[in-house]
């Protein structure tokens, strides 16, 4: 009995410790209260579900909100922040879409373009059993990674006014008012898009079968380059993802159109040609030398600066600055040791901001000091406590955008993902701790990003 009394009161005694030792997570690269999310909708009104909300894509408009589209199981939404309510609004549905990956662009008129396709987060089912010396393992790796699209139309371009849909009211149920301009490539799935310089056309990459195509505003037809990739590459650091760069930049002058190709090398697309060209610029990272496969790294994103230069981050996580009439790649580092630069935008603080982190690991937010002084800055992960009211740590972003008064905008692309806004502070324009402020850095406690905290 007495034996049962003890242990009775060491399991009370425990429980009751919980909440008096309890470990949050606490960042002490900046001041916290400058990070805070947001829900994608209202509870039992209009949330987005849970299965249906990895925030894939996000779009800071010129009217002052900010937009995103979400990939998921079975359903893709569209939603905007309103700076004047302090809260995401949804949309409703696009379409039939599953998936939007770095697909949203702004038009000439504020329109909204949106390019749709299979979900990037979908499991694949991979085939256990096969003959290895026959087949090969990326053989049998892209007959995989391809079968889900055999029976998939393609994806769709679609436009949406937010002079007419942003004043309607959505439940989950909802259609977004969309105009369909149709299927660019059959059976596949937008991946990247970028507008002309004269906003007439825009460009495109798909996936799984890495299509370049032109797709006319005006006469809603495709021009399709075809594949511009020879060899079918799994670099990761998603091994089950076919190796297609993410982004793309078109030159706003020359209207040359930049990503990524064969070997790590800059392509262009030149439009007096019509034909894909090489270029000499070539990107930073792991090489199929001495590995067991071929390996070369993608771009991942690109981004300019108020100058006017062009920066790429990639797979392996490096950021590249490219000067295109030098034909020079200028490797300015690794945020972190892991791989992949996610997404990344120019802030309004001289800073680039970047995403980093691989799949199932925890993305960090960065920046990286535009005016080449300070280098990168680690702005930590994103953990928000505003206990006992809410709290949440994400792991996994996708997309980022810059608001117009300099907020950063997170799109976090887990099950049940929340909308991150960063604010900038005074004195905290270079990113990270201020060593122009060393009252202020007395004040910091020297913790390490899990501590324990006693209430």
């Amino acid at each position: 009995m007495r034996t049962a009394k003890y242990f009775h009161g060491l399991l009370l005694s425990l429980l009751l410790a919980v909440p008096v030792l309890s470990q949050r997570w606490i960042n002490p690269h900046f001041d916290t209260h400058r990070l805070d999310f947001r829900d994608l909708g209202y509870p039992a009104q209009n949330l987005i579900p849970a299965d249906n909300s990895r925030i894939s894509s996000l779009l800071a408009h010129s009217n002052g909100f900010v937009y995103g589209a979400t990939s998921g199981r079975t359903q893709s939404y569209l939603f905007f922040y309103n700076r004047f309510l302090n809260k995401v609004r949804p949309l409703g549905k696009i379409a039939d879409a599953r998936g939007v990956y770095h697909g949203l662009l702004e038009g000439r008129d504020g329109e909204i373009y949106i390019g749709t396709g299979l979900s990037m987060y979908a499991s694949i089912e991979l085939t256990q059993k096969f003959p290895v010396e026959i087949e090969g393992i990326e053989k049998q790796l892209w007959k995989d990674i391809s079968a889900p699209y055999r029976d998939f139309p393609g994806g769709h371009i679609y436009r949406y006014d937010p002079r007419k849909g942003d004043v309607e009211r959505y439940t989950n149920d909802s259609a977004t008012p969309l105009e369909d301009l149709g299927i660019p490539v059959p059976h596949n799935t937008i991946y990247a898009m970028a507008l002309s310089p004269d906003q007439s056309k825009i460009y495109g990459i798909t996936y799984p079968e890495a299509h370049f195509f032109i797709f006319d505003l005006a006469s809603r037809t495709t021009k399709d380059i075809g594949e511009f990739l020879t060899h079918k590459v799994y670099s990761g650091p998603e091994r089950h993802w076919r190796s297609i760069p993410r982004a793309i930049y078109c030159h706003p002058k020359t209207g040359q159109v930049y990503t990524s190709g064969d070997n790590g090398f800059i392509v262009r697309y030149n439009p007096e040609t019509s034909k894909m060209e090489p270029t000499f610029l070539r990107l930073p990272g792991e090489y199929w030398e001495g590995l067991t496969s071929y390996d070369y790294p993608v771009v991942e994103a690109f981004e300019t600066d108020a100058p006017g230069n062009v920066y790429v981050g990639t797979n392996d996580g490096f950021l590249v600055r490219l000067d295109f009439t030098a034909e020079d790649a200028i490797a300015l580092g690794k945020p972190r040791i892991m791989r992949r630069v996610r997404a990344m935008a120019a802030g309004k603080d001289g800073n680039l901001y970047l995403i980093s982190g691989e799949f199932e690991r925890s993305c960090k937010l960065h920046t990286w000091d535009l005016s080449g002084k300070n280098g990168f800055s680690e702005l930590g992960p994103f953990a928000v406590d505003r206990s006992p009211y809410y709290a949440h740590r994400a792991y996994q972003f996708d997309a980022i955008a810059v608001g117009t008064d300099g907020a950063i905008f997170c799109g976090e692309s887990d099950r049940g993902g929340k909308l991150f806004i960063y604010l900038p502070g005074p004195g905290r324009f270079k990113g990270g701790l201020n060593p122009a402020n060393p009252e202020t850095e007395r004040q910091r406690p020297n913790t390490p990003g899990l501590i324990q905290e006693r209430l």
